[in-house]
């Protein structure tokens, strides 16, 4: 019996991987992320098929997916190119962040009638798609110029906002976090967490790198950078940190040595891509509710309209006091609007926690695609447009 069920595994996950991956491509074609085809994909697949079915070992296998994400963002996240604008982005990213956050307490709070419900959905709202915006504003031009420098390091603030969101939300609903001293203190462990790893981590891990240079076995290159990966989560779950965190500081805290860019991340990206992100991505859709997407579209529509209207104010609007003329405040606004990767992680990890139930996920990740499909649209409309 195990034996077939093994089989069956097997298929699926082949099965999810192929259409994942054609679906992704046809995103890609058409001018979206691929995460939206991959989600697609998965609804195909499962709720609206029915091939493909909610199963805990899948489940798991799929959980690797956000590892390897994440760590690909660490890896990929030098604040040294930001430097210049790291004030001036750094407001604008916590302006955006907060009004979302405050957006989605409110909508959780009196929509569904529960505080937690509220911060659950504001957390979710956060952070911004870091690909999605800049390749959305490089599509039109918009390459080197002041908006994308200054979206750059918005981005870049709003992966630490997010990521230390995160961390306090699986913090909080897992040892029932109460007294708001104590949140307090949790959130300066978190910062203190991550200041070690990025600092002094970052010279031990790249001395650590360095060391393995003269070796023969060029696949090593693969096999240390996981292994450091899975330490570092270790150790973040057991000081009471999201594992997926220590995943995103230890491609932080690898990203400044010399065998990062050219040996580490190629390597990464291939087994990432090219398997466990593409099937995290499309199992999250698999537990997607349908008759949820019906019944709760009017809340759908209201997370998106605040969505939207919290970064174009957070970020756009409060723009013009660092000089940017009413187009570019647009811009800036309008690229902060996907959210993404961590959107869904954080829905992920909830529902597996058993912190939100399937309706409110379904939610979350609906708002997630249809605020990626709606970004490029409303950029192109934006840059054409130039009476403002």
């Amino acid at each position: 019996m195990d034996m077939v069920l093994d089989i069956i595994l097997l298929f699926d996950i082949a099965l999810i991987l192929i259409v994942a991956k054609i679906f992704g491509e046809i995103a890609e074609r058409i001018g979206v992320s691929s995460l939206v085809g991959e989600v697609i994909a998965g609804v195909v697949l499962g709720p609206l098929l029915g091939i493909v079915k909610p199963d805990a070992f899948l489940e798991q296998i799929s959980a690797f997916g956000i590892m390897f994400l994440l760590f690909l963002i660490g890896l990929h996240t030098n604040f040294d190119s930001v430097k210049k604008d790291v004030y001036k982005g750094s407001v604008l990213a916590l302006l955006g962040c907060g009004l979302s956050f405050i957006g989605g307490v409110v909508i959780g709070t009196f929509i569904f009638n529960n505080v937690e419900t509220g911060i659950f959905l504001g957390i979710a709202m956060v952070s911004t798609s870091t690909a999605i915006t800049l390749r959305s504003l490089i599509d039109i031009g918009e390459i080197k110029t002041r908006v994308y420098e200054a979206s750059l390091s918005i981005d870049m603030a709003d992966e630490v906002i997010a990521i230390l969101s995160l961390s306090l939300l699986v913090t909080y609903f897992t040892y029932g976090v109460l007294q708001i001293w104590t949140v307090i203190a949790l959130f300066f462990a978190v910062i203190g967490f991550f200041l070690v790893v990025t600092t002094v981590g970052s010279k031990i891990v790249s001395k650590f790198l360095d060391s393995f240079r003269l070796m023969r076995d060029e696949q090593i290159f693969l096999s240390i950078p996981i292994v450091i990966v899975f330490i570092v989560a270790f150790i973040s779950e057991e000081v009471g940190i999201a594992g997926v965190t220590g995943a995103f500081l230890a491609g932080i805290a690898m990203n400044k040595s010399k065998l990062a860019e050219n040996i580490i991340v190629p390597k990464v990206k291939v087994i990432g891509y090219g398997f466990f992100i593409p099937l995290f991505f499309a199992y999250s859709a698999v537990l997607f509710d349908l008759n949820t997407l019906w019944t709760s579209a009017g809340v759908i529509i209201l997370m998106l309209a605040v969505g939207i209207l919290a970064k174009v104010i957070g970020t756009g609007y409060f723009s013009r006091f660092y000089r940017f003329d009413r187009r570019e405040q647009l811009l800036i606004g309008i690229g902060m609007i996907p959210r993404g990767e961590y959107s869904i992680v954080i829905a992920q990890i909830g529902l597996a926690a058993g912190m939100i139930t399937n309706q409110l996920y379904t939610i979350v990740v609906a708002f997630v695609v249809i605020s990626i499909l709606i970004t490029p649209i409303l950029i192109r409309f934006a840059h054409k447009s130039r009476k403002f």
